[in-house]
């Protein structure tokens, strides 16, 4: 692989729909340049920054790296669209996650409360309920599943829709929106995806949620939402429909893409499997391994708001930085034996949530839904193979498996 072909690599979706692939260009830039100027064509150039400890630093000086136009990486092609909508001045959604400073630090905490864990473990119930009807679902579907399509999409989905109280007949809806806003050029997204395109559409659909939790309000999160203040004004309408947006995407994706990987390996690995199954005391450390396994948050993008020395190179005032998460959390300075997948990997020092102002607001939930799901699946699930062939999404954003065909069979319920 030569550079340029490297430089394709780095700025590419396909290349994580296929794990070998992405672990092969991961090892070359690990060893040969970490911190690497990239010129892809069709790009504007970027720094793709591939270390643990450079992610660290530089999540640590949020003061001089920023959020701007574009929370990913984008081509000049959807660039322009963004650039269009935008007018040039701001992003076509106003998200904590391209918000900087005070300013996101106050939307931030609209929600920061609300996802601390004394908080969350109250909704323990209803997220039991919830993997309780999947783990029935599956026994219904009579011993094969597409485990992503038919139950890991769905899981943190229902139970964020729960929170927010949206309807169950729009979950296939928000589906196909979050696959064409993260993963527009995946094949699943359909021809001529566009994410742009996808933001104004979930825009139309949140804005009905909005006005009606303004003139209905309940104690549901899309209330708490669209009725905050923010210095002392009701927040903006953009800005409550962008965090509505945030939490049905990142919100859901994110863990079904973790739950997803994680019984991919496992079932890869079965005596890690067997281990498990035999030992609940550890499952912590090891949906921490399935957190960084996983890595669902490829990368976000950031720009330099004045130069800056890093690994002996100069990031110019104005360079796009684009920080590979996965890639870090695969870097062998720092995990041992890094493509090995270990439910007993300790310390495990994975940054799946990001680092610093910006570290993900939902993260103490998703350590919550993955466990509540393997209890419940591990208690009636007596035994669980592949039935085929796992697919990949192709998305450089947030992804994971396709597709997971599995074969299982239910315990026997004992006679009453």
């Amino acid at each position: 692989m030569d550079i340029a072909q490297l430089d394709q690599a780095l700025a590419s979706h396909d290349i994580y729909a296929n794990p070998e692939e992405a672990y092969a260009v991961f090892r070359k830039v690990h060893a040969e340049d970490p911190l690497h100027w990239t010129q892809p064509q069709g790009h504007h150039p970027f720094w793709a920054v591939t270390k643990h400890a450079d992610l660290a630093e530089i999540g640590r000086r949020n003061d001089i790296f920023l959020n701007g136009i574009q929370a990913f990486l984008q081509d000049d092609e959807e660039m322009a669209a963004t650039m269009a909508v935008a007018g040039k001045k701001t992003a076509p959604m106003r998200t904590i996650v391209t918000m900087d400073g005070e300013e996101h630090k106050k939307y931030r905490g609209i929600l920061q409360g609300y996802f601390m864990p004394a908080n969350i473990r109250t909704k323990l119930p209803q997220l039991q309920e919830c993997a309780r009807r999947l783990v029935d679902k599956m026994e219904a579907m009579g011993g094969e599943c597409d485990f992503v399509k038919d139950i890991a999409v769905y899981y943190p989905l229902m139970f964020i829709t729960t929170l927010m109280n949206i309807p169950e007949e729009d979950h296939d809806k928000l589906l196909n929106l979050t696959l064409r806003l993260l993963a527009p050029k995946d094949e699943q997204a359909g021809e001529g995806a566009n994410s742009v395109q996808a933001s104004k559409e979930f825009a139309g659909y949140f804005a009905g949620l909005l006005a009606d939790r303004r003139v209905n309000p309940t104690e549901d999160l899309a209330s708490i939402i669209a009725n905050a203040e923010v210095d002392g004004e009701l927040i903006g309408n953009m800005e409550a429909i962008s965090y509505y947006i945030v939490m049905a995407t990142a919100g859901h994706d994110t863990t079904s893409s973790t739950l997803s990987c994680g019984i991919h390996q496992l079932l890869q690995n079965p005596d890690q499997f067997a281990q498990l199954r035999a030992n609940p005391k550890a499952v912590p450390l090891a949906v921490e391994e399935m957190f960084r396994f996983a890595s669902p948050v490829k990368h976000f993008v950031r720009t330099a708001a004045q130069d800056f020395e890093l690994r002996g190179k100069t990031i110019r005032e104005g360079d796009a930085l684009a920080l590979l998460f996965h890639f870090a959390n695969f870097d062998e300075e720092v995990f041992n034996d890094p493509y090995s997948f270990r439910i007993d990997r300790a310390p495990n020092r994975h940054i799946a949530f990001g680092m610093g102002a910006h570290s993900c607001l939902g993260q103490h939930l998703a350590r919550l839904v993955i466990p509540t799901f393997l209890a419940e699946f591990n208690q009636r699930v007596e035994s669980v193979e592949l039935a085929g062939e796992p697919k990949h999404v192709a998305s450089n954003r947030v992804s994971g498996l396709a597709s997971l065909p599995v074969r299982y069979r239910f315990r026997k319920q004992e006679a009453a």
